[in-house]
């Protein structure tokens, strides 16, 4: 089950000033909570009100035990997106915890002041205790802010445009977001499993001039347009302008590249196997490497794979296929070159077994891949064909959700077929190119609370739940 996040929040230790004495390194451990006093903690005063992340902050407080020396705690969460089993999409966990800014120490009279940066942390209302002897001595707090960024401001149609975000909530109604392209949604923006930062990521699209991105709140995925009159008015709804440029080369089609897929670690008892390499499209060549099994045995290589779909009757299962046998060497091991099958995208099991036992297993995680885009131009209602291979299966990796110059268009699901996919579809516009964007989605998950399913990841790269899928990147040229 994977619950916390991977990525490891920054901790910033107090500036000190003349009544501080600065710490160690500061710790992400959680820190125990304050143990009650029976004399009420004072008020801790924090100031700039409503900071963003990395913003200087300075604590005061007053009437404080002269000499004390006391931990400044920030009060916040940890947890992020939930996968159950490997292919169940739970949606997101968290809980309260605590970590150390750093110390200081009450001056003579009984005053405190110590100054430190917002961390990179989730937005909203953070509580900040001094504390000493794990008795809380003030406490105080502070909302952060959410804020953006977006670069570059102009380019030609293909320009990769960034939106980078800090300070995003992890509380529902300040964790989501969605972009609109001149009005259209593009696909939605989280930091779920980033502790509130993220990049999300689009592309330039035509005509040549002035285009408008608008960032809503929206958190079913959706843009929530009267939002002066929402529970959370008081969030920032940034817009941006982005001028397209004429003239520039849009190749057409590419996948970004895929980023290191985790796989269980070999065993750590008894034969032990393993992949060289460990990812890759479908008929990727690797190699398959084993120690510690009987000497001179014929094994079989088995391939663990999922048939079914999750709309009808039958539903979906686990099967197994033989794509291969072998002999073990005098001293046990095994060195043999497989080819990896048409199959599903996402890990698969390949185990190595002799009368139907198994010896060994090791891991391979198949990526989406880029079979073709036909044709690449044709006038307006020329039929597009794009075909992909490698498509997940789980409940977070089976679906490629489309946009067409930035606008929504839908998706397509991959278990049914094995990961082959094929998509038809019109195109349509003014002479010129028209991009066509394939984004990481979700295909579902738990009902009730946020059901982000089968829109547009715009901060796939960052924050998709379970494996981290690129965006797959295509263009057709509309002819006269």
């Amino acid at each position: 089950m994977r619950v916390t996040s991977s990525v490891l929040i920054l901790i910033i230790p107090l500036l000190f000033g003349s009544a501080c004495v600065p710490s160690g390194a500061p710790s992400r451990a959680t820190s125990p909570a304050p143990t009650a006093t029976a004399i009420p903690p004072r008020t801790l005063k924090v100031e700039p009100n409503n900071p963003t992340v990395g913003t200087l902050l300075t604590a005061t407080a007053e009437g404080l035990p002269p000499g004390a020396k006391v931990n400044l705690l920030w009060k916040t969460v940890q947890g992020g997106w939930v996968i159950k089993d490997y292919y169940h999409f739970d949606g997101k966990k968290f809980t309260e915890t605590s970590q150390t800014l750093g110390q200081a120490v009450v001056d003579s009279g009984g005053h405190l002041t110590a100054q430190f940066r917002v961390p990179n942390d989730y937005g909203g209302v953070h509580d900040i205790i001094a504390s000493s002897g794990g008795v809380a001595l003030a406490q105080g707090g502070t909302e952060v802010k959410a804020s953006f960024e977006m670069t570059p401001t102009e380019g030609p149609i293909g320009t990769l445009i960034e939106i980078k975000v800090q300070g995003l909530g992890w509380r529902t109604m300040e964790s989501t977001w969605d972009v609109n392209w001149d009005n259209k949604e593009v696909g939605w923006i989280s930091a779920v499993d980033s502790r509130g930062s993220a990049t999300a990521r689009l592309r330039a699209a035509g005509p040549v001039g002035d285009h408008i991105l608008k960032v809503y709140t929206g958190y079913m995925g959706q843009s929530y347009l009267n939002y002066e009159q929402a529970p959370t008015a008081y969030l920032p709804r940034p817009q941006f302008v982005f001028h397209t440029l004429p003239g520039g080369q849009v190749p057409p089609s590419y996948a970004e590249p895929y980023p290191p897929q985790p796989v269980p670690a070999p065993a750590t008892t008894g034969a032990k196997a393993s992949l060289s390499p460990t990812q890759g499209p479908v008929n990727t060549h690797t190699v398959l490497t084993a120690s510690g099994l009987p000497a001179n045995q014929a094994v079989s290589l088995v391939w663990e794979t999922w048939v079914g779909s999750r709309v009808s009757q039958e539903g979906y299962t686990s099967t197994e296929k033989t794509i291969g046998n072998a002999t073990t060497g005098s001293n046990g091991t095994l060195s043999v070159p497989i080819t990896i099958p048409d199959d599903l995208g996402g890990r698969h099991l390949l185990s190595i077994q002799a009368n139907g036992k198994e010896l060994a297993r090791a891991y391979f995680v198949i990526e989406t891949s880029i079979v073709s885009i036909s044709p690449i131009k044709g006038t307006v209602g020329t039929t597009i064909t794009i075909h992909l291979k490698g498509v997940g299966w789980t409940e977070y990796d089976n679906i490629m959700v489309a946009t067409y110059d930035n606008a929504y268009m839908g998706y397509a699901c991959g278990f049914n077929s094995q990961g082959d996919v094929v998509i038809h579809f019109a195109a349509t516009g003014t002479p010129g190119i028209h991009l066509i964007d394939l984004y990481p989605g979700i295909y579902e998950g738990p009902a009730g609370g946020q059901q982000l399913y089968r829109l547009p990841q715009l901060t796939y790269a960052d924050d998709h739940p379970g494996n981290k899928i690129p965006a797959l990147r295509f263009a057709f040229e509309v002819t006269p």
